[in-house]
């Protein structure tokens, strides 16, 4: 058995970021990562832009009244040179028309008023206020994003302005799923005696489809070697294939030796954590990769967000979302009879009283999963710690579909 950070460390050496490259569509790209440098074709803005509804005017002009020459909405060029004495009505997004070297808000006037009317200036303006220059955001030709990022609604507007779309994205991950057990059966059906329904192979879609994926399911895989090994076969052929149950040591637990007679090479089958110790990691020779995890649901859950999560991105090139842990204060108090392992416990994270705060969710073991839906994220225990005091200081991390609470008052 080993610590969570060497099964960290062997997944990070052993998952190999992709190589390959997508062209997708500019709204399919959102959650992916960049292949291409982004260079602007255009200055941003492409001409001196308006930023205020008001009048364009010549700011050595002072207050006074000056006779409108033009009418100036967005999308419309300016045919008018203003001079000393006039000014032009414009809109925000408008260009700027020649001659004028600052724009004065509307509300800073005596209101709008039609062409050949006089409008009444009411204060004086300083040179390029309320103005965007032309190339004041980005030249023609500058590099604005570096091949890498991660592409967020930030990335999306600027790839929409430089035109990119489609947009050269490394390739995500192909992932399938599988859920092991006779006892298994269909949400939609009703347990008969010694059943359970399928909720594993829901709730592990569910978590990969957070990260922008299409996983595949491969069904329920039944406690035979016939059943199981033509369901893993089919998975193997996957980037990623995610087995729950049927990982542990049981005179049933097929699983691990037909991942071995597929081609995977298991590199770990314990870590010394709670929930989620019986957790499976290989590879294959050519390239794919398999987690085994815990048939009850809370340890499917925390394993996914500890291992399977960074894996995934990892080999997409997306960034991993460790950066979610915080410091949180915990507001009741935690025991444990057996600190032998690194824990993590269901919370309630929220912000609060400019602070972040954690309440241990009340929780009967790995497959109390109803828990889970109080929950938004996790908070460790570390090992040969049995007792956390209120007020004291935790580590939490967020679930990648958190909401986050916050203090109204």
């Amino acid at each position: 058995m080993i610590s969570r950070q060497s099964a960290i460390q062997i997944i990070q050496d052993t998952v190999k970021p992709t190589t390959e490259i997508d062209t997708v569509g500019l709204f399919e790209s959102y959650g992916r990562t960049l292949a291409e440098n982004i260079i602007s074709d255009i200055d941003i803005p492409p001409f001196n832009r308006v930023t205020m509804d008001g009048y364009a005017v010549v700011s050595s002009d002072g207050p006074g009244l000056y006779s409108v020459i033009e009418d100036i909405p967005a999308g419309k060029f300016p045919t008018s040179v203003v001079e000393p004495g006039s000014v032009s009505k414009v809109m925000t997004g408008a260009p700027l028309p020649d001659g004028a070297d600052a724009v004065i808000q509307v509300e800073k006037t005596g209101g709008f008023v039609n062409v050949g009317q006089s409008a009444q200036i009411n204060e004086k303006i300083r040179k390029g206020q309320n103005i965007s220059s032309t190339g004041e955001d980005v030249n023609k030709g500058d590099l604005v994003i570096k091949s890498g990022a991660y592409i967020r609604s930030a990335e999306i507007s600027v790839l929409a302005s430089m035109g990119y779309d489609p947009v050269k994205c490394y390739r995500n991950p192909s992932v399938a799923i599988l859920a092991t057990g006779d006892e298994l059966v269909a949400p939609s059906q009703k347990p008969g005696p010694g059943q359970i329904r399928n909720s594993n192979g829901y709730s592990m879609f569910a978590q990969t489809y957070s990260l922008m994926l299409d996983p595949i399911s491969l069904g329920v895989g039944q406690d035979n070697e016939n059943d199981l090994r033509d369901k893993i076969e089919r998975g193997a052929t996957h980037d990623f294939l995610l087995v729950s149950g049927g990982v542990s040591a049981g005179d049933r637990d097929f699983v691990p030796g037909i991942l071995r007679d597929v081609g995977y090479d298991l590199l770990f089958h314990k870590v010394n954590i709670k929930p989620g110790k019986p957790i499976t990691f290989g590879v294959s020779n050519n390239g794919r990769y398999v987690f085994g995890v815990p048939g009850n649901p809370v340890s499917s859950m925390v394993a996914f967000e500890l291992f399977i999560k960074p894996a995934i991105r990892w080999f997409s090139r997306a960034p991993v979302a460790d950066s979610l842990e915080l410091e949180a204060t915990l507001l009741n108090e935690f025991k444990r009879k057996n600190a032998s392992r690194e824990e993590f416990r269901p919370a309630l994270i929220k912000w609060e009283n400019g602070r972040f705060t954690a309440e241990l969710i009340q929780y009967h073991g790995s497959g109390h999963f109803a828990a889970m839906t109080k929950a938004n994220g996790i908070v460790r225990v570390d090992p040969e710690v049995d007792y956390l005091a209120k007020d004291q200081k935790v580590t939490g991390k967020l679930f990648s579909e958190f909401y986050l609470p916050i203090d109204k008052a």
